[in-house]
């Protein structure tokens, strides 16, 4: 085959070439996560949310506890000044 012969074809197919390239690219999906990580990531968002507010409630059952002690401590010690 000639250069010639190899011009007329390359000019024949490209538009063709052209026109899958733009399909292709055109029609491309991004990656999308498996359902299993999807999955592994809620689980372990919710766990770690329910343990925040574990940790949270905690804490606040101990500093009202603490408010709580202050205040009888308080009593005490206006009882024996009198």
């Amino acid at each position: 085959m000639g250069p010639r012969a190899r011009r007329a074809l390359l000019l024949l197919f490209l538009p063709f070439l052209l026109f899958l390239l733009r399909t292709g690219a055109a029609h491309r999906r991004p990656p999308q996560p498996s359902v299993s990580s999807t999955l592994v990531v809620g689980t372990i968002s919710g766990i770690a949310v329910c343990v925040i507010l574990f940790v949270i409630g905690v804490l606040f059952r101990i500093f009202r506890k603490r408010q709580a002690s202050r205040g009888a401590m308080g009593d005490y010690v206006l009882a024996e000044c009198e």
